[in-house]
């Protein structure tokens, strides 16, 4: 099976494979080529950002998947009948979708920016994070103080101490939401992690005790221990209002193109932009790539005072242009 998944002549398709890759490359010992990852390529051909695989297959082929077996003891043997089902089923449709994605891709011009997307999505999700680092991937944080910060980086190291116990992505285990919600509550009982809205229905008493010890073993980190957030220069009143012309850019650009705005930009990425606009730096993300090519110009001209921003009364939209001093340039 290694060896068929390095091949690169043989394409591997997954949907939300980011914690597939992770597994596989630590397994593998590199990352396997080349990937087709159909919830990316989604919201390219002008799905959701995160489609869910279920809703994609019934989006596309009109095919609806029945979800009673999503909560089921995955650990007990042998299978029913109906968990084999609901499993052939994770894959039994992603060849049908991936060529139906492929062609609307190929129709919008869009096939090249979807595969560096892809590209950098799987490489990054299969990086090799230091344990005590976890805490960092995980969604949500802002919301911590300095001591749930703490308790999410035991929750973190738990949960992937886990994952290799039952050789599972991370977030098979637990989701980040749950992680969140107790960091902030801070709850040390294994019956209340149980009982929160968070928690899956098959936690299990043990998993539950687990996350207890591990909230245990944060609130026990001294205050200079602690981690943090890494911080953003906070933004003056312009920067504020630099910030919503960017967001306004790119959500116009996004509508232009039909894409989810939040793949074009992330709102940190924009703010780091908006708080360092003295010097931006024009080299990152947001300026190389596809999304150079999208949203790349329309920045620089407005960081540089060369963008227009107007509303057109009789189309009745917004509109961007260059400002005519910088049209000749």
């Amino acid at each position: 099976m290694g060896e068929l998944l390095l091949d690169p002549s043989v394409l591997k398709i997954v949907h939300a494979g980011g914690q597939d890759m992770e597994i596989l490359a630590s397994r593998l010992g590199r990352l396997p080529t080349p990937v087709y990852d159909t919830q990316i390529a989604a919201a390219f051909a002008g799905h959701s950002l995160q489609m869910g695989y279920g809703a994609l297959v019934q989006a596309l082929l009109n095919i609806r998947l029945a979800k009673d077996e999503g909560f089921a003891d995955w650990s007990r043997r042998p299978l029913t009948p109906a968990m084999r089902d609901y499993a052939e089923n994770d894959v039994r449709y992603l060849h049908a979708i991936h060529d139906r994605l492929s062609r609307q891709l190929e129709r919008k011009g869009r096939a090249a920016w979807a595969q560096e997307q892809m590209d950098r999505t799987l490489t990054q999700a299969a990086e090799d994070t230091p344990a005590e680092e976890l805490w960092r991937k995980v969604g949500g944080k802002n919301v911590l103080d300095g001591q749930g910060l703490a308790i999410l980086r035991e929750l973190a190291k738990w949960r992937d101490e886990e994952a290799r116990r039952r050789d599972k992505p991370r977030r098979s285990v637990v989701k980040d939401d749950l992680l969140i919600e107790v960091a902030r509550r801070g709850a040390t009982e294994p019956s209340v992690i149980l009982g929160l809205r968070t928690a899956p229905q098959n936690l299990g008493e043990r998993a539950a005790t687990g996350i207890a010890e591990a909230v245990k073993r944060g609130k026990d980190v001294p205050r200079e221990a602690r981690p943090e957030l890494e911080s953003i220069a906070p933004l003056d009143e312009h920067g504020a209002v630099l910030l919503e012309l960017m967001s306004a850019v790119v959500r116009l650009k996004a509508m232009e193109e039909n894409l989810p705005p939040a793949l074009l930009a992330n709102g940190d990425d924009l703010r780091s932009l908006a708080a360092e606009r003295s010097r931006p730096d024009v080299s990152g993300p947001l300026f190389s790539g596809w999304r150079g090519e999208l949203i790349g110009g329309p920045l620089r001209d407005l960081i540089a005072g060369n963008l227009v921003l107007g509303y057109d009364t009789r189309r009745r939209k917004v509109t961007l242009a260059r400002a005519p001093s910088a049209a000749g340039e």
